[in-house]
């Protein structure tokens, strides 16, 4: 440790950012696709970008070279080939891989209820098909094999766990194959017709519920006995709304302990939490596969075959694995595995509850899933970085990183996990806001909100600094590299335009990756707090290593304190900012900086900028 001495590097003069102003040029991206590796199956520690076919390109479909914006509960006319036409500007950022989202025949819609249209791929009405509004079986194959040509592997998405919405037995039978009741689970139907057990849109419980009251939560009765689907209107919340004062927690009425805003899968706290229901009850009116039904288990494990090896793919997303049973899982990875090229499933696992997480990557000594969506960090980064008041940790985590560094170290140390390079990170994904649409307060949740992510650029640079550098693969979604703050917005209207910052600065963010070796390099926890994330990706003592500063303060704080600092470099190196070139001094085992976040690096001291 060097006690006194003040070390700066003034590549870059300081200056704030403006909320509507790009941040300081970044580095020309010297990564170039033809260096990337061409192990495609093996997943670890790649970056990925997500795909939603309907929102990304319109080439070759019903809208074809129409450019105008278009978002909502409707279909926008993406295609396959328009994923296709413009795999150079995905390429040009660096990815390692693409996630696309399900691309079987959908329930075009719309839904009886209040869900819209299948224009997201996860309501599937024929399995044997792909989806006409997306293409064709040729178009899908030409599409992962460009992206191979392209550097980059593919991850397809797939739903095992429900079909389209169902509402009566004419709806079911024009679902393939299973057209049958016989094929879904139909919890506490007693004698009732189908046609009445699946008549409902809105006002559950019936058909039994997988979500919500009776599922994560008790179920609540009214005074006759008969049973409150919606617990009065408080679900399973343990608050009234996004403000999460101690007084208006519900205290002897919350269904679960004060730091959830509600009860989630996994949440074993939560009074009247049921496994049963969660595993065979339906996603609102989508209907429930009966895996433990022999025609449903084979033609599911035959068709994830079918689709993993006709189209190529390297990996497999898998839609809603904690409402599926663990052997049927364990079947369909091991399945896959024995493959002539492996492939690897990756589930969403939505839960905070860490070791209810990791037992689907490793369970009972024996190996279930391959990786998995890397929710309970994400539900600490995301109210972290950005103060975003509708995670179900934003009780406690908002604007507080010392939850995330706290996260991050028991799932780097705990053993819970087999390997932590399987596990994708993520700021926001297909099912929720965007990272520039994370605002720290707003009147109601559905109202429009402001601070956060959404108005405050360091707080984006720094959460994404995280999101690229932890132990795993880093996802970003479709828009991201354009600053779109919409729900499920095109990109079209953009013109995939590489000028904007964003997608500078995620270009650079995956070249750092590459050039420093850290895809898969050991990370260490160095320092968390309210407001600062400081770890380590590569050994102590590797020429490769990178240790990154993060916090969560408002643009323009002025100079802060990181309370670690860097190793001495050894002789004929130094300490650089490899992503902005920014100044910072060290002193007395600090680090002092700006609000932007640093990744520390060592370079020659022959270098030059």
């Amino acid at each position: 440790m060097r006690s006194a001495m003040v070390v700066w590097y003034f590549f870059l003069t300081w200056q704030c950012v403006a909320a509507d102003s790009s941040p300081l040029l970044l580095q020309k991206n010297i990564h170039l696709a033809e260096n990337r590796r061409n192990n495609h199956h093996d997943l670890a520690g790649k970056s990925v970008y997500l795909v939603m076919i309907d929102r990304f390109g319109r080439e070759g479909g019903l809208s074809h070279g129409n450019l105008e914006a278009c978002g909502g509960e409707r279909w926008c006319n993406g295609t396959l080939k328009g994923i296709t036409s413009h795999l150079d500007y995905i390429s040009g950022m660096g990815w390692d891989c693409i996630w696309v989202t399900p691309v079987v025949k959908n329930f075009y819609g719309p839904d009886l209820g209040q869900s819209g249209y299948g224009y997201h791929g996860y309501w599937t009405e024929d399995f044997t098909q792909i989806d006409p509004n997306f293409g064709t079986a040729d178009d899908l194959k030409e599409l992962v094999q460009e992206t191979h040509k392209h550097g980059m592997c593919f991850i397809l998405d797939i739903v095992l766990n429900h079909i389209r919405p169902i509402h009566s037995l004419a709806d079911l039978q024009r679902v393939k194959p299973f057209n049958d009741t016989s094929y879904l689970h139909l919890l506490n139907m007693s004698g009732m017709s189908f046609d009445k057990y699946a008549e409902k849109g809105e006002n559950w419980p019936l058909p039994i519920q997988a979500l919500g009251p009776g599922a994560q939560c008790q179920m609540n009765r009214f005074k006759n006995g008969s049973v409150d689907g919606t617990n009065s209107g408080t679900y399973c919340n343990n608050y009234p709304g996004n403000n999460y004062s101690s007084e208006l927690y519900y205290k002897e009425k919350a269904h679960g302990p004060p730091h959830l805003k509600y009860c989630g899968t996994g949440d074993y706290l939560c009074r009247g939490y049921n496994e049963t229901v969660i595993t065979d009850g339906w996603f609102y009116d989508l209907a429930d596969l009966d895996q433990s039904h022999p025609f449903v288990r084979k033609f599911l494990k035959d068709w994830v075959k079918y689709m993993a090896t006709e189209f190529d793919v390297d990996g497999i997303r898998l839609d809603t694995t904690p409402h599926l049973p663990y052997d049927f899982l364990k079947e369909v990875q091991d399945m896959l595995l024995s493959l002539q090229r492996p492939i690897r499933v990756l589930g969403e696992v939505t839960t905070v509850n860490m070791s209810f997480h990791a037992s689907y990557q490793s369970k009972d000594g024996q190996s279930m899933l391959g990786g998995l969506a890397n929710f309970p960090l994400t539900y600490n980064a995301v109210p972290g970085y950005c103060g975003w008041p509708n995670s179900v940790l934003s009780p406690v985590a908002q604007f507080d990183l010392s939850y995330l560094a706290s996260a991050s170290e028991l799932q780097l140390t705990s053993g819970l996990y087999s390997n932590t390079d399987l596990l994708m990170n993520m700021m926001d994904n297909q099912d929720d806001a965007p990272i520039a649409g994370l605002y720290h307060v707003s009147a109601g949740a559905f109202s429009p909100g402001t601070g956060g992510c959404q108005d405050d650029p360091s707080l984006l640079l720094n959460a994404w600094a995280w999101l690229m550098f932890a132990k795993g693969m880093p996802v970003v979604a479709w828009g991201d590299e354009q600053g779109n703050a919409e729900y499920r917005m095109s990109l079209w209207q953009h013109g995939w335009s590489r000028d904007a910052w964003q997608y500078r600065l995620l270009s650079r963010l995956n070249a750092l990756r590459r050039e420093r070796k850290l895809l898969t390099a050991e990370a260490q926890v160095h320092f968390g707090s309210k407001d600062r994330f400081v770890f380590q990706r590569g050994a102590a003592n590797s020429k490769h290593a990178a240790w990154i500063f993060t916090n969560n303060l408002p643009n323009c704080s002025g100079r802060i304190s990181y309370p670690v600092a860097v190793p001495d470099a050894p002789r004929g190196m130094y300490w650089r900012d490899a992503l902005f070139n920014e100044p910072f001094e060290i002193f007395e085992g600090s680090i002092m900086a700006g609000t932007k976040p640093l990744v520390l690096v060592l370079e020659p001291t022959h270098a030059t900028s």
